[in-house]
């Protein structure tokens, strides 16, 4: 099967804290509960882009602000402080499959730290690999 060709996605970074009350998230954060999509998290200081992940359950919130809180479970990965990193958003409301595939891309195309150093087999996926037979084990972390 032919592969199309997909665009690189210009990724926009903020701030993930509110500016007006630091203690809250942002109003563009809070806007995404409910929603699907892709996010990559980077170092706000030096550019570099530490972890990519992705919701395609509607919780693309609760996924994306766990990442700024203390959380363990099958699921645990590493965590940020939200003062020091931005986050970009991309993707959104996109199906099951092609929020996984353009999670998978901007993995491959950003070469995230924490994905590629600790994440198991993610980035040697396959994107014609049928989705609905990966389960969570796919994308749990290798801490």
């Amino acid at each position: 099967m032919l592969h199309e060709e997909r665009s690189v996605v210009e990724l926009h970074y903020r701030w993930v804290f509110d500016p007006d009350d630091p203690t809250y998230y942002a109003p563009w954060v809070r806007a995404l509960k409910g929603r699907n999509g892709v996010y990559a998290i980077r170092d706000a200081e030096t550019g570099e882009v530490l972890y990519v992940g992705e919701s395609h359950t509607e919780r693309l919130y609760a996924t994306l602000t766990r990442h700024f809180q203390s959380w363990d479970g099958y699921t645990a990965g590493t965590t940020y402080d939200r003062f020091a990193v931005e986050v970009a958003t991309c993707a959104l409301d996109s199906s099951r499959g092609d929020v996984i595939r353009e999670q998978v891309a901007m993995i491959g195309r950003l070469s995230p730290y924490d994905n590629v150093h600790h994440q198991q087999g993610l980035t040697d996926w396959v994107p014609d690999a049928d989705l609905d037979e990966l389960t969570a084990e796919d994308f749990m972390d290798d801490w």
